[in-house]
Protein backbone atom coordinates (compact mmCIF):
# COMPACT_ATOMS: atom_id res chain seq x y z
CA UNK A 1 0.00 0.00 0.00
CA UNK A 2 1.52 3.31 -1.47
CA UNK A 3 1.49 6.85 1.34
CA UNK A 4 -1.87 7.90 -0.42
CA UNK A 5 -3.39 4.59 0.71
CA UNK A 6 -2.20 5.16 4.27
CA UNK A 7 -3.58 8.42 4.48
CA UNK A 8 -6.89 7.00 3.36
CA UNK A 9 -6.81 4.25 5.93
CA UNK A 10 -5.77 7.02 8.63
CA UNK A 11 -8.73 9.10 7.51
CA UNK A 12 -11.86 6.49 7.55
CA UNK A 13 -10.16 5.29 11.08
CA UNK A 14 -10.21 8.97 12.33
CA UNK A 15 -13.72 8.85 10.45
CA UNK A 16 -14.74 5.59 12.57
CA UNK A 17 -13.73 6.66 15.91
CA UNK A 18 -15.63 10.53 15.10
CA UNK A 19 -18.82 8.91 14.30
CA UNK A 20 -18.63 5.81 16.84
CA UNK A 21 -16.43 6.92 19.59
CA UNK A 22 -12.90 6.19 20.25
CA UNK A 23 -13.29 2.44 20.80
CA UNK A 24 -14.50 2.05 17.78
CA UNK A 25 -11.49 3.64 16.32
CA UNK A 26 -9.04 1.48 18.34
CA UNK A 27 -11.21 -1.77 17.09
CA UNK A 28 -11.00 -0.65 13.41
CA UNK A 29 -7.20 0.09 13.65
CA UNK A 30 -6.40 -3.13 14.85
CA UNK A 31 -8.45 -4.88 11.70
CA UNK A 32 -6.67 -2.14 9.82
CA UNK A 33 -3.45 -3.63 11.02
CA UNK A 34 -3.83 -7.24 10.50
CA UNK A 35 -5.54 -6.46 6.87
CA UNK A 36 -2.50 -4.26 6.43
CA UNK A 37 0.21 -7.11 6.96
CA UNK A 38 -1.88 -10.55 6.56
CA UNK A 39 -1.26 -11.33 9.94
CA UNK A 40 -3.03 -14.22 12.03
CA UNK A 41 -4.08 -11.76 14.37
CA UNK A 42 -3.27 -8.04 16.33
CA UNK A 43 -3.80 -6.64 19.87
CA UNK A 44 -3.88 -3.42 21.13
CA UNK A 45 -2.50 -2.09 24.19
CA UNK A 46 -2.30 0.69 26.98
CA UNK A 47 0.87 -0.03 28.70
CA UNK A 48 0.04 -3.37 29.92
CA UNK A 49 -3.91 -3.67 29.35
CA UNK A 50 -5.19 -4.90 26.15
CA UNK A 51 -7.62 -2.51 24.39
CA UNK A 52 -8.58 -3.93 21.35
CA UNK A 53 -7.79 -7.64 19.98
CA UNK A 54 -8.29 -8.77 16.15
CA UNK A 55 -7.88 -12.50 14.93
CA UNK A 56 -5.66 -14.80 16.83
CA UNK A 57 -4.15 -13.25 20.26
CA UNK A 58 -0.24 -12.63 19.75
CA UNK A 59 2.27 -12.80 22.19
CA UNK A 60 2.34 -10.84 25.21
CA UNK A 61 4.11 -7.26 24.62
CA UNK A 62 6.98 -7.83 26.70
CA UNK A 63 7.90 -11.49 24.74
CA UNK A 64 7.04 -10.22 21.23
CA UNK A 65 10.35 -9.77 18.55
CA UNK A 66 11.03 -6.11 18.05
CA UNK A 67 9.44 -6.81 14.73
CA UNK A 68 6.15 -7.53 16.08
CA UNK A 69 6.08 -4.57 18.31
CA UNK A 70 5.28 -1.51 17.57
CA UNK A 71 4.90 1.35 20.14
CA UNK A 72 4.32 5.02 20.45
CA UNK A 73 3.63 6.73 23.74
CA UNK A 74 0.86 4.89 25.72
CA UNK A 75 -0.06 2.97 22.58
CA UNK A 76 1.66 -0.73 21.96
CA UNK A 77 1.04 -2.46 18.85
CA UNK A 78 1.46 -6.00 18.75
CA UNK A 79 1.32 -8.20 16.21
CA UNK A 80 0.52 -12.03 15.57
CA UNK A 81 3.96 -12.91 13.27
CA UNK A 82 7.42 -10.46 13.19
CA UNK A 83 6.44 -7.80 10.32
CA UNK A 84 9.66 -7.77 7.97
CA UNK A 85 8.84 -5.36 5.45
CA UNK A 86 10.50 -1.71 6.28
CA UNK A 87 7.85 0.05 4.34
CA UNK A 88 4.73 -2.06 6.07
CA UNK A 89 6.83 -1.22 9.87
CA UNK A 90 6.44 2.60 9.10
CA UNK A 91 2.76 1.89 7.92
CA UNK A 92 2.38 0.17 11.36
CA UNK A 93 4.02 3.20 13.22
CA UNK A 94 1.78 5.82 12.06
CA UNK A 95 -1.01 3.76 12.70
CA UNK A 96 0.48 3.31 16.48
CA UNK A 97 0.83 7.45 16.58
CA UNK A 98 -2.81 7.26 15.90
CA UNK A 99 -3.52 4.59 18.59
CA UNK A 100 -2.17 6.65 20.88
CA UNK A 101 -4.35 9.64 20.18
CA UNK A 102 -7.36 7.71 20.27
CA UNK A 103 -6.28 6.32 23.52
CA UNK A 104 -6.30 9.78 24.99
CA UNK A 105 -9.36 10.41 23.61
CA UNK A 106 -10.90 7.18 24.92
CA UNK A 107 -9.95 8.18 28.63
CA UNK A 108 -11.64 11.43 28.07
CA UNK A 109 -15.19 9.50 26.78
CA UNK A 110 -14.63 7.38 30.17
CA UNK A 111 -14.31 10.51 32.16
CA UNK A 112 -17.23 12.11 30.51
CA UNK A 113 -19.30 8.94 31.03
CA UNK A 114 -18.52 8.70 34.40
CA UNK A 115 -19.12 12.49 35.12
CA UNK A 116 -22.88 12.13 33.52
CA UNK A 117 -23.24 9.24 35.79
CA UNK A 118 -22.12 10.62 38.41
CA UNK A 119 -24.30 13.99 37.89
CA UNK A 120 -27.49 11.44 37.24
CA UNK A 121 -27.18 9.86 40.68
CA UNK A 122 -26.62 13.82 42.43
CA UNK A 123 -29.92 14.54 40.34
CA UNK A 124 -31.37 11.61 41.06
CA UNK A 125 -30.38 12.69 44.96
CA UNK A 126 -31.63 15.65 44.74
CA UNK A 127 -34.89 15.36 43.58
CA UNK A 128 -35.70 12.16 45.98
CA UNK A 129 -34.21 14.89 48.98
CA UNK A 130 -37.03 17.87 47.51
CA UNK A 131 -39.82 15.02 47.20
CA UNK A 132 -38.66 14.12 50.43
CA UNK A 133 -39.37 18.03 51.57
CA UNK A 134 -42.33 18.94 50.10
CA UNK A 135 -44.01 15.98 51.72
CA UNK A 136 -43.15 17.07 55.05
CA UNK A 137 -44.38 20.46 54.25
CA UNK A 138 -47.53 19.25 53.06
CA UNK A 139 -48.29 17.38 56.01
CA UNK A 140 -46.90 20.76 58.30
CA UNK A 141 -49.04 22.84 56.17
CA UNK A 142 -52.23 19.89 57.11
CA UNK A 143 -51.54 20.08 60.72
CA UNK A 144 -51.34 23.98 60.38
CA UNK A 145 -54.69 24.53 58.51
CA UNK A 146 -56.84 22.53 60.59
CA UNK A 147 -56.31 24.64 63.85
CA UNK A 148 -56.21 27.54 61.36
CA UNK A 149 -59.64 26.69 60.16
CA UNK A 150 -60.74 26.69 63.50
CA UNK A 151 -59.38 29.87 65.13
CA UNK A 152 -61.19 31.63 62.10
CA UNK A 153 -64.46 29.71 62.23
CA UNK A 154 -64.54 31.41 65.88
CA UNK A 155 -63.06 35.13 64.96
CA UNK A 156 -66.34 35.10 62.50
CA UNK A 157 -68.46 34.19 65.08
CA UNK A 158 -67.43 36.44 67.76
CA UNK A 159 -67.78 39.55 64.82
CA UNK A 160 -71.06 38.68 64.11
CA UNK A 161 -71.85 39.12 67.88
CA UNK A 162 -72.37 35.59 68.56
CA UNK A 163 -70.35 35.97 72.11
CA UNK A 164 -71.45 38.76 72.80
CA UNK A 165 -71.56 42.54 72.30
CA UNK A 166 -67.74 43.74 71.07
CA UNK A 167 -66.43 47.14 72.21
CA UNK A 168 -64.07 48.93 69.44
CA UNK A 169 -60.67 47.90 70.34
CA UNK A 170 -62.10 44.63 70.50
CA UNK A 171 -63.17 44.57 67.01
CA UNK A 172 -59.93 46.55 66.07
CA UNK A 173 -57.93 43.05 67.40
CA UNK A 174 -60.80 40.73 65.84
CA UNK A 175 -59.97 42.25 62.71
CA UNK A 176 -56.04 42.03 63.00
CA UNK A 177 -56.85 38.50 63.46
CA UNK A 178 -59.11 37.59 60.80
CA UNK A 179 -56.76 38.75 58.05
CA UNK A 180 -53.74 37.32 59.60
CA UNK A 181 -55.60 33.72 59.33
CA UNK A 182 -56.57 34.83 55.94
CA UNK A 183 -53.18 35.62 54.70
CA UNK A 184 -51.25 32.79 56.50
CA UNK A 185 -53.84 30.35 54.96
CA UNK A 186 -53.67 31.48 51.34
CA UNK A 187 -50.30 31.28 51.53
CA UNK A 188 -50.74 27.57 52.88
CA UNK A 189 -52.70 26.63 50.25
CA UNK A 190 -50.40 28.32 47.62
CA UNK A 191 -47.53 26.40 48.84
CA UNK A 192 -49.02 23.11 49.16
CA UNK A 193 -50.62 23.66 45.21
CA UNK A 194 -46.66 24.44 44.23
CA UNK A 195 -47.28 28.04 43.50
CA UNK A 196 -43.70 30.11 43.92
CA UNK A 197 -42.94 33.48 44.09
CA UNK A 198 -44.87 35.35 40.28
CA UNK A 199 -43.05 34.47 37.49
CA UNK A 200 -41.23 37.18 35.30
CA UNK A 201 -42.29 38.81 32.23
CA UNK A 202 -42.35 36.28 29.85
CA UNK A 203 -41.46 38.40 26.69
CA UNK A 204 -37.28 38.34 27.55
CA UNK A 205 -37.40 34.43 27.37
CA UNK A 206 -39.12 34.58 23.91
CA UNK A 207 -36.74 37.74 22.49
CA UNK A 208 -33.71 35.78 23.77
CA UNK A 209 -34.52 31.98 21.77
CA UNK A 210 -36.71 33.50 18.65
CA UNK A 211 -34.94 37.36 18.05
CA UNK A 212 -32.79 38.37 15.36
CA UNK A 213 -29.24 36.43 14.83
CA UNK A 214 -30.82 33.27 16.38
CA UNK A 215 -31.07 29.46 14.58
CA UNK A 216 -34.67 30.04 15.14
CA UNK A 217 -35.11 33.34 14.60
CA UNK A 218 -38.85 34.52 13.96
CA UNK A 219 -41.01 37.75 13.57
CA UNK A 220 -42.12 38.12 17.12
CA UNK A 221 -45.35 39.97 18.01
CA UNK A 222 -45.21 40.37 21.58
CA UNK A 223 -47.69 42.65 24.02
CA UNK A 224 -46.36 45.97 25.73
CA UNK A 225 -47.47 44.66 28.84
CA UNK A 226 -45.31 42.36 30.73
CA UNK A 227 -46.32 38.29 29.68
CA UNK A 228 -46.81 37.43 33.50
CA UNK A 229 -47.62 33.77 33.67
CA UNK A 230 -48.67 31.73 36.75
CA UNK A 231 -45.48 29.43 36.57
CA UNK A 232 -42.44 29.33 37.81
CA UNK A 233 -39.18 30.79 35.96
CA UNK A 234 -37.53 27.24 35.11
CA UNK A 235 -40.83 25.77 33.92
CA UNK A 236 -41.63 28.99 31.61
CA UNK A 237 -37.84 28.46 30.47
CA UNK A 238 -38.06 24.90 29.67
CA UNK A 239 -41.25 25.19 27.84
CA UNK A 240 -39.66 28.11 25.74
CA UNK A 241 -36.13 25.96 25.33
CA UNK A 242 -38.63 22.45 24.36
CA UNK A 243 -40.87 24.87 21.58
CA UNK A 244 -37.79 25.69 20.20
CA UNK A 245 -36.39 22.14 19.74
CA UNK A 246 -39.93 21.31 18.23
CA UNK A 247 -39.40 24.51 15.42
CA UNK A 248 -35.69 22.70 14.82
CA UNK A 249 -36.44 19.62 14.78
CA UNK A 250 -39.36 20.19 11.86
CA UNK A 251 -36.97 22.67 10.12
CA UNK A 252 -39.27 25.33 10.93
CA UNK A 253 -39.04 28.40 8.61
CA UNK A 254 -40.91 32.00 7.53
CA UNK A 255 -41.87 31.46 11.53
CA UNK A 256 -43.88 34.28 13.23
CA UNK A 257 -44.71 33.97 16.70
CA UNK A 258 -48.05 35.74 18.38
CA UNK A 259 -48.33 36.61 21.93
CA UNK A 260 -52.19 38.20 22.96
CA UNK A 261 -54.79 38.07 25.42
CA UNK A 262 -57.79 36.89 24.29
CA UNK A 263 -61.06 39.68 25.37
CA UNK A 264 -62.58 38.65 28.89
CA UNK A 265 -59.86 35.24 28.96
CA UNK A 266 -57.34 34.78 31.94
CA UNK A 267 -54.89 32.95 29.68
CA UNK A 268 -52.12 34.24 27.58
CA UNK A 269 -52.36 32.74 23.73
CA UNK A 270 -49.01 31.87 22.06
CA UNK A 271 -49.83 31.39 18.62
CA UNK A 272 -46.77 29.75 16.33
CA UNK A 273 -47.57 29.81 12.41
CA UNK A 274 -44.40 28.24 10.51
CA UNK A 275 -43.48 26.61 7.43
CA UNK A 276 -41.88 23.44 7.97
CA UNK A 277 -40.30 20.48 6.18
CA UNK A 278 -41.13 17.43 8.51
CA UNK A 279 -43.48 16.64 10.96
CA UNK A 280 -42.67 17.87 14.51
CA UNK A 281 -40.87 15.22 16.31
CA UNK A 282 -43.41 13.26 18.98
CA UNK A 283 -40.49 13.41 21.43
CA UNK A 284 -40.07 16.86 21.32
CA UNK A 285 -44.28 17.17 21.00
CA UNK A 286 -44.71 15.32 24.15
CA UNK A 287 -41.82 17.27 26.49
CA UNK A 288 -43.78 20.86 25.29
CA UNK A 289 -46.61 19.67 26.28
CA UNK A 290 -45.96 17.91 29.65
CA UNK A 291 -44.17 21.43 30.92
CA UNK A 292 -47.60 23.08 29.53
CA UNK A 293 -49.24 20.84 31.55
CA UNK A 294 -46.97 21.38 34.31
CA UNK A 295 -47.76 24.97 33.93
CA UNK A 296 -51.64 24.75 34.26
CA UNK A 297 -51.53 25.33 30.38
CA UNK A 298 -52.53 23.80 27.05
CA UNK A 299 -50.94 22.73 23.75
CA UNK A 300 -52.33 22.03 20.10
CA UNK A 301 -50.40 21.61 17.08
CA UNK A 302 -52.19 21.30 13.90
CA UNK A 303 -50.10 20.51 10.68
CA UNK A 304 -51.31 20.96 6.91
CA UNK A 305 -49.21 20.16 4.27
CA UNK A 306 -46.21 22.35 4.75
CA UNK A 307 -48.32 24.68 7.10
CA UNK A 308 -47.70 23.89 11.00
CA UNK A 309 -49.83 25.99 13.64
CA UNK A 310 -48.90 25.54 17.12
CA UNK A 311 -50.84 27.22 20.29
CA UNK A 312 -49.67 27.32 23.80
CA UNK A 313 -52.22 28.58 26.35
CA UNK A 314 -51.10 29.81 29.72
CA UNK A 315 -52.67 31.29 32.81
CA UNK A 316 -52.35 34.43 33.21
CA UNK A 317 -51.25 36.28 36.53
CA UNK A 318 -52.95 38.96 37.84
CA UNK A 319 -51.50 42.05 38.67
Amino acid sequence: MGASGVERLLSAIAEQALHHGARAGLNALVEAAVGLTGTSGAALHEQELRIALRGQEPPESARAHPWQRFHEGRAVLVLGEPCRDPLLRQHLSRLTVLGDALLASLAREDAGRAEQKRLRQERLRLVEQLAARERAWSRAAHDLRTPLLVLQGYVEMMMKGMAGELSPPMKRYLERMRQSAGDLNTRLQRRQRGDGPPAVDGRPLLSAAFGPGRPCAARLELPEEPMRVRAPRMTLGLMVRALERLLTGAGASETVMRVDLPEGAQQWRLRVQAQVVRPPLPRAQASLERLARRAEGQVSVVQEDTGLELTVLLPRLPE
